[in-house]
């Protein structure tokens, strides 16, 4: 409540603020209040309201004295239409009145237009502190969901830790609002609205002028690490764009992004691109080396990883690394001392196929269901076990191994499970045996029939008849298990889909999947972990068409199975993906954390957990994650697998290399650890590192001929310039995988380099059409972005290629690799001084001199007297 009064001592108007009758008594509303008075009085700044002092009626009534203020709020002003210029004079004010918030630790968190006083003179007056916090707060608080639902960030909505980039969001959403005279993030009621600001990039922004918009994104950057970091930095880009904008009634050049005139396209001049050019699309530093090593994280995640950035090398080994990791934690410590060569106590088991006793085809999805839902149930004896683990059952599908000596050899397995499904009618009879691989000898063997088809309790005993074998202790109070109560029907019908899922990549057999675990939830439709396998279904459908009514399906079955039973890892495992899949990093760790309460050891959620670390730009995050998993199993090859691959994109070229040989000492013969420590020689550069690379990729292939290997040898023909063995190696992994622009590009050159003109051309043609496809797919990926604006500005596309050149910038304007295809995409435009500026800019990031140096696009560049790298 706000009254109008006069101060009758000190002959002023002035403005005192109540709490509502109703909220008088609480003591908590009281603190708030009289925090408010408190938070706000400490400001003096001419764009934040001025707080007089605090006062108490006769009857205990407490009311803040405020200044009163001619003039109405921004919200009663954005009844008109405002001008650029005049939404750019109120937001920069707005910046600089928070600015002197934040620079005394105070968060206001209801930045909005209602809060906002505007005086006769212009004069903008921030007002209402009343959610206000300090930073000592933020950091000893979670912080509650408090704000006004359309302003609020997606930290905020979401009940996260805050600090000052939520007011730069909520002054994002004021500015855009001013500009465009609607929300960029719409919606007709709260859940719609925060839906929209957790999920869904702002809209209306192409309509704004081109010198703001990248303001806009980067305010509205979802990720924390990419928005504005102070308003400091927000003024100082409002103040030269307002310069790049014309005055109404004045006439000026078009604007780039970065706030530097732009030639109209009828303008631009310079050579024309002749076919013989190789595209920018096409140069050395796009032409990245392939890695499997993530993949066995997700069973079925995306093909390749995402392209790698090439960093300054970091001084610390691996073994440095996870030695202070064994060092300091005692556990870990008498583990590792406990896997030396010959002294493994750990059992490393991996359920391998089992056998379809006569052959029915109908039984054979049943039999590869029970193979996939023991693994599971194993797992769970391994999260009570300290000397029990077991390989992840899509390894051993992804690899194909039926037989024990592979699966030594290949997965450092020392225990493998075998066995036999037999179907008589309603009868079902089962043989579980386990094997010794290091002596193929049998150490025991348990036979198991059920006449009423319960396949779920048969499993039970199964699994506890393995415990005993393997003398491991079943606890008195048996892990969740999802299936115990379901019905044995559905119970069946969903083995089936698992069966049939394993093999999802086969056609129909997704179809198949879906159809089974829809008549499987007919059947039972309280069976939570039906539900979650379906999204899991409903996810690949998508990842194999890219059709989002497949990804509503899967969120859909996924809220489903948590309504049902919110304890099962795998449901949020899928969560997790779907979000990764759609770029939403933030919300996929939230899940991921979600399966590790739920599983501390579960190797998907650990695995992707790191991975979206990754993905969100949280590197150091994402190292001890990756060497966390490395050392919780230092007999398993594929966590070094995964952090050698994670040092690889890093550019952390002798530690990978070490982890990819600590994992080839577990498994000498595995044909992926090879293929990946080839893509490591090979990022890393130069003539012995391109031998090495050349020798690991061909052991690799000698092994098993793969879609990676063959790219990556084929990238070191490109480099040695032996062009037509380039071209053949390219076109064996592209028979494997056609999907990946990366590789159509290589063979471009390829074929350039063999001088096979029309080949070259049809090709580029082909990589233009992916990487459209991957722009729609994954529009706030920057790295596509910037890649998409090269093609354009090849092709002439001037206003297409600068459309992408600001969202990649705006979404990444700090990254190398961005900032090096926005150069070279000037470059192509014929706008030789932001070519300089970008290249430049992206050499002081980290981007590689050699890479400069080897790009056909730049040549010449290069040889322009103001290329002056700069120095290391």
């Amino acid at each position: 409540m706000v009254y109008r009064a006069q101060d009758l001592r000190l002959g002023r108007t002035v403005a005192l603020k109540f709490l509502p009758p109703q909220l008088n008594a609480s003591q908590r509303d009281k603190e708030r209040f009289l925090r408010e008075a408190r938070t706000a009085s400490s400001l003096d700044h001419p764009n934040i309201g001025v707080i007089h002092g605090i006062e108490e009626t006769a009857d205990g009534l407490t009311f803040i004295v405020m200044a009163f203020y001619e003039g109405s709020s921004l919200a009663t002003h954005m009844r008109a239409p405002l001008t650029t210029h005049e939404s750019i004079r109120i937001a920069s004010q707005m910046a600089a009145g928070l600015a002197e918030a934040h620079t005394h630790g105070i968060v206001h968190r209801d930045i909005k237009p209602s809060n906002v006083m505007l005086t006769p003179a212009g004069l903008v007056k921030i007002v209402d502190f009343g959610l206000a916090r300090t930073a000592s707060e933020q950091t000893t608080t979670q912080a509650a969901v408090t704000g006004t639902a359309r302003y609020m960030s997606p930290e905020q909505a979401m009940g996260h830790p805050i600090d000052q980039r939520c007011d730069i969001w909520a002054l994002g959403v004021v500015f855009a609002e001013m500009l465009t005279g609607k929300s960029p993030f719409p919606g007709d009621n709260v859940p719609a609205q925060l839906f929209a600001i957790l999920n869904q990039p702002p809209q209306n922004i192409d309509s704004v002028h081109p010198a703001l918009q990248p303001v806009l994104y980067r305010a509205l950057a979802k990720d924390t690490a990419h928005r504005y970091a102070s308003c400091a930095e927000i003024l100082a880009d409002l103040e030269q764009a307002a310069r790049q904008i014309p005055l109404p009634h004045a006439t000026a050049s078009p604007q780039a992004a970065d706030g530097t005139a732009t030639i109209p396209p009828s303008q631009v001049s310079g050579p024309a691109a002749s076919s013989g050019k190789v595209s920018n699309r096409q140069s050395a530093k796009t032409r990245r080396a392939y890695s499997e090593a993530a993949r066995a994280v997700w069973s079925a995640a995306p093909r390749n990883s995402a392209p790698l950035t090439r960093w300054l090398l970091v001084a610390f080994a691996l073994v440095f690394v996870l030695a202070l990791t064994v060092l300091f934690i005692p556990q870990l410590r008498h583990r590792a001392a406990s896997v030396l060569p010959g002294e493994s106590s750990e059992k490393h088991v991996a359920v391998l196929p089992f056998e379809n006793i006569g052959g029915d085809p109908q039984n054979a999805a049943l039999a590869d269901g029970l193979m996939d839902s023991l693994t599971g149930r194993l797992s769970n004896l391994d999260a009570s076990s300290q000397s029990l683990w077991v390989v992840p059952n899509s390894e051993v599908r992804r690899r194909n191994i039926a037989d024990p000596a592979i699966a030594l050899k290949e997965l450092g397995a020392n225990l493998v499970v075998k066995g036999s499904v037999q179907r008589d009618g309603a009868g079902i009879h089962l043989t579980v045996n386990l094997i010794d691989t290091k002596d193929l000898r049998q150490l025991g063997s348990a036979e198991f029939e059920t006449r009423t088809g319960d396949l779920s309790t048969l499993e039970n005993d199964a699994v506890s008849s393995l415990a005993r074998m393997m003398k491991i202790a079943v606890p008195a109070t048996a892990p969740h298990t999802a299936d115990a109560s379901a019905n044995p029907a559905a119970f069946e019908d969903y083995l089936t889909a698992l069966g049939y899922m394993q093999r999802f990549d086969k056609a129909g057999n997704l179809d198949l999947a879906i159809a089974a675990l829809q008549r499987s939830l007919q059947t039972d439709p309280n069976f939570a972990l039906g539900y979650a396998q379906l999204g899991e279904a409903y996810r690949l459908k998508y990842q194999a068409s890219h059709d989002a009514h497949w990804i509503d399906e899967a969120l859909a079955e996924c809220q489903k199975a948590v309504k049902l039973d919110n304890r099962i890892p795998a449901t949020f495992v899928t969560l997790a993906r779907i979000h990764d899949l759609l770029g939403k990093h933030d919300l996929a760790l939230q899940e991921f954390h979600q399966a590790l309460a739920l599983d501390a050891t579960n190797p998907a959620a650990l695995g992707g957990l790191a991975l979206s670390y990754e993905g969100s730009g949280r590197i150091d995050d994402a190292e001890k994650t990756f060497v966390q998993a490395a050392a919780l199993r230092p007999d398993d090859w594929n966590g070094y697998n995964l952090l050698g691959a994670f040092y690889n994109r890093q550019g952390k070229y002798p530690q990978a290399i070490a982890a990819f040989r600590r994992a080839l000492q577990i498994t000498p013969d595995n044909w992926e650890l090879y293929s990946n420590l080839g893509s490591v020689y090979l990022n890393q550069g130069g003539p012995e590192s391109q031998t090495e690379a050349m020798q690991a990729l061909q052991k690799s292939i000698a092994l098993s001929p793969s879609y990676q290997a063959y790219a990556n040898l084929g990238m070191v023909f490109l480099a040695q310039k032996r062009y037509p063995e380039a071209a053949a190696a390219t076109e064996k992994a592209l028979q494997l995988d056609n999907h990946d622009y990366v590789v159509w590009n290589n063979l471009v050159v390829a074929y350039q380099g063999a001088n096979q003109k029309d080949k070259a051309a049809e090709v580029r043609r082909k990589a233009e059409q992916i990487i459209e496809q991957e722009v729609a797919l994954k529009p706030r990926d920057a790295q596509v972005q910037s890649t998409l604006a090269g093609y354009y500005a090849d092709d002439k596309l001037t206003e297409k290629s600068l459309e992408r050149i600001r969202a990649s910038l705006a979404l990444a304007p700090d990254d190398p690799n961005v900032l090096a295809n926005v150069g070279e995409a000037y470059e192509s435009l014929g706008q030789r001084d932001l070519a300089l500026k970008f290249i430049l800019k992206a050499m002081r990031k980290g981007y590689a001199l050699d890479d400069v140096n080897d790009d056909p696009g730049l040549q010449s560049l290069i040889k322009d007297p103001r290329f002056k790298p700069p120095a290391k």
